[in-house]
Order: structure tokens, then C-alpha cells, then sequence
């Protein structure tokens, strides 16, 4: 898999390209469309059979209603269990077209385009539903547990750490049903970090060196929590996470993918299995991690994270493309 990490960073890069020029255009359905549209079109040119495993279609609210994400024009797009690519080696693949929908469309920070990849039969398939999830580096791997109140999984990363709770940074989505999740973690003295949306780019900051993000709890996408498993396995983290159903139709849903019992817990290795993943994520809007899309005449310049089990690495990439060469070099000027 490793071997094709610089193709999946390149896909996302195109993605990249093409989908922030919506950057505050207000126009959600577009910018989903377009990155589905041209995920399917780079993905098809991979030397990869790949089956897309993941992808979030729908957008969810807290009591489980849902629209659709794409333009009822779309046409093109990729969709879950598709299988893309020309070439002979199969994959499971994870696609989030655009995590932070809201904020690309808003022109606000931290929207990212995403793929995962790893051996046919090896990532986990769900509905697109919610997941509780429960975060957290390399250090802190063994030291939690998602069955424990919140507060004790503070205390137990902060010991982990060698810090005080009150030293520590967790991220947590800014939605009413974590109101008492906040409470708590307020009273372990923690710092919090509430995101307006996407928890798939703190789940990057928390495996990384120097970050000033240590855990990443609470409710969110479940096509989200299985991208956080590759990053997690990459970066030699530890997820734990419970899916979310919020009413009987996502429990028969649950059922249809067996996965019967909605309160198993779900572990790194449960989300994908074995040890050869690929990730890649590509900015669209400036965040913790990584910078947004900057165009210039004639091109554009993107910022990307690349990591792989096999071999074991991370890699950042600073691109300038030149899309009209005749239009000169001007992405290269600071």
C-alpha cells in the first residue's frame, strides 16, 4: 500500500484544486458534488481496483432526519460501493469528499479533502450514522477506555502524558448533545477545543508531535471514525469508538451490516483490520494542520499530509501546480 501513497496524496491535491475555488461561495451541494465528481475521476485512474468501503452521502441532524449532500444534477458521482481504479490490486477505499462542508462554504478554517486506503475486506462497513468516538496519541495508547465517564479518560491521558488535566487540550464538536460531555471535561480543568465541524483533522493533530491537541472525544460521522482509524494505525494512536443510532430504522441498519449489537465496543483494529493502510489529506481552508488552497495566476499551491504503515512515515507536501503553464511562475513569488 505504501508504495502508493504519493498517488492518493496526488488525487487529494486535485480534489483540492478544483473544490476551494467554492470557498465561500454559500454553495454546499456544489462543493460536495464537485469533490465526489472528481474524486471518481482521479480514483479511476489509480492502478487499483478499489471499493469504495466509506463515504458519507447524507447530511444528519441530532435526530437522525437527513438530506442528501450532492446536487440533484450530480451526475458522475462516487458513491459507496463503487469500484474505481484500472488496475488489478484490490482495496478498500475511505473517501470524505469535504470534511467542513459548513466552513468551505462559509469561507471559515479547517475544511479538508480525504482518502484512506487499505486491503480489500479490511475496513469495517457501516451505515452513515453517528459514532461515539475516543481519540488519542501514541502516548496515551492503553490508556483509555470509551466505557468510562469522560473525566477519567482526561485524568488517565493527562497522567499518560506526564501533565496535569489542566495541561491538556481536547476537542469536542459544538453540538447540544455534548453539553454534559463539556461540563465534564470542564470540571477536570482540561482545555477544550470546540469545533464548529469535522473531527477527522484534530484526530490528525493528536497523533502528531508538538500538537497542542491530546484527545478528541464525543459524537460524530461514522465514515469519519474509520478515516481516523487509518490515521490512527499510521501514526501509532488508539481509537475506540460505539456507533450512535438515534432511532429503530438506524438500529435495523446497524443489523443489515452485522453489526447487531449497537453498544460493542469498537476498537482500532475493529474499524480496520491488519496493518497496511494509506492516508491522505489534502486543505482546503487554513487549519491547525494543515494550509488552505492559495491560488495564483494560471495555478495554485496546496498543502498535503501523506503517512503509510508499510513503510512507516508522514510526510508533508507543499505543491505549487502550474494548470495554465503559459500564464508563468508566479506561485513561486512569496
Amino acid at each position: 500500500m505504501g508504495s502508493r501513497a504519493l498517488e492518493y496524496a496526488a488525487v487529494t491535491e486535485r480534489v483540492a484544486l478544483r473544490v476551494a475555488r467554492l470557498e465561500g461561495s454559500g454553495n454546499a451541494a456544489r462543493a460536495y458534488t464537485l469533490a465526489t465528481e472528481t474524486f471518481r475521476e482521479e480514483l479511476s485512474g489509480m492502478p487499483v481496483a478499489g471499493r469504495v468501503a466509506l463515504l458519507r452521502e447524507r447530511h444528519m441532524d441530532e435526530r437522525g432526519r437527513t438530506r442528501p449532500l450532492r446536487s440533484e444534477d450530480g451526475s458522475g458521482l462516487l458513491r459507496p460501493g463503487d469500484v474505481v481504479g484500472n488496475g488489478e490490486a484490490r482495496v478498500d477505499l475511505a473517501v470524505e469528499p469535504v470534511e467542513g462542508l459548513s466552513l468551505l462554504v462559509k469561507g471559515q478554517q479547517g475544511a479538508i479533502s480525504a482518502v484512506a486506503a487499505a486491503p480489500e475486506g479490511t475496513m469495517l462497513r457501516m451505515p452513515d450514522m453517528y459514532m461515539s468516538k475516543l481519540i488519542v496519541g501514541p502516548r496515551a495508547r492503553g490508556h483509555i477506555d470509551i466505557d468510562a465517564p469522560a473525566a477519567e479518560n482526561v485524568e488517565a491521558i493527562a497522567a499518560a502524558l506526564g501533565r496535569r488535566a489542566s495541561e491538556i487540550t481536547v476537542v469536542v464538536l459544538d453540538r447540544d448533545r455534548h453539553r454534559e460531555l463539556i461540563e465534564e471535561i470542564r470540571r477536570t480543568g482540561a482545555r477544550i477545543h470546540m469545533r464548529p465541524e469535522g473531527d477527522l483533522t484534530p484526530s490528525i493533530a493528536v497523533g502528531l508531535r508538538d500538537s497542542d491537541v491530546h484527545a478528541v472525544i464525543g459524537i460524530g460521522g461514522a465514515p469519519e471514525g474509520v478515516l481516523a482509524a487509518a490515521v490512527v494505525k499510521c501514526l501509532g494512536g488508539e481509537i475506540q469508538a460505539r456507533m450512535w443510532p438515534v432511532n429503530r430504522a438506524q438500529v435495523q441498519r446497524l443489523r443489515e451490516y452485522g453489526l447487531g449489537d449497537p453498544e460493542r465496543k469498537l476498537t482500532t483494529d475493529d474499524l480496520i483490520r491488519g496493518e497496511d493502510v494509506v492516508f491522505a489529506a489534502t486543505g482546503l481552508t487554513s487549519g491547525e494542520t494543515l494550509e488552505g488552497v492559495r491560488y495564483f495566476r494560471g495555478g495554485g499551491r496546496t498543502h498535503t499530509v501523506v503517512m503509510s504503515t508499510r513503510p512507516r512515515m508522514i510526510r508533508f507536501i507543499d505543491t505549487i501546480h502550474a494548470l495554465e503553464p503559459d500564464a508563468g511562475l508566479q506561485g513561486f513569488q512569496r
